[in-house]
């Protein structure tokens, strides 16, 4: 059960692209992405989860990369607990959930 309660944890990561949690004008700057490919993802990152991301204080910033590496580094985990949380207003379905993470791990490592 722990487990899965840190994979919730990291539902502060996805907030941003939620239909109950996103403004029209956020999800106007999502139109057209391509999150299936990490410069879509990239793109998605910088302009919404960074912003709010810069908010965390330092220890909960690294405490998300820290568990979100954890996870990826399980080649089993399809994150499918944790996109089951949210409502994506992308235009497209995200085909591989481990793939959009890994893209926005690095994206938040390399800011």
């Amino acid at each position: 059960m722990k487990v899965k309660k840190e994979m919730l944890d990291l539902l502060s990561l996805l907030k941003v692209f939620d239909a109950n949690f996103v403004s029209d004008a956020d999800c106007e700057q999502l139109q057209g992405l391509d999150v299936n490919s990490p410069s879509g993802v990239a793109s998605a990152v910088r302009a919404l989860l960074l912003p709010e991301f810069h908010t965390y204080t330092k220890n909960a910033q690294d405490r998300q990369k820290n568990l979100l590496s954890m996870f990826l580094a399980d080649p089993y985990e399809k994150f499918d607990a944790l996109f089951e949380g949210v409502e994506l207003v992308f235009d497209d379905e995200i085909t591989d959930r481990r793939a959009f993470m890994a893209a926005l791990l690095a994206e938040i490592e390399g800011e």
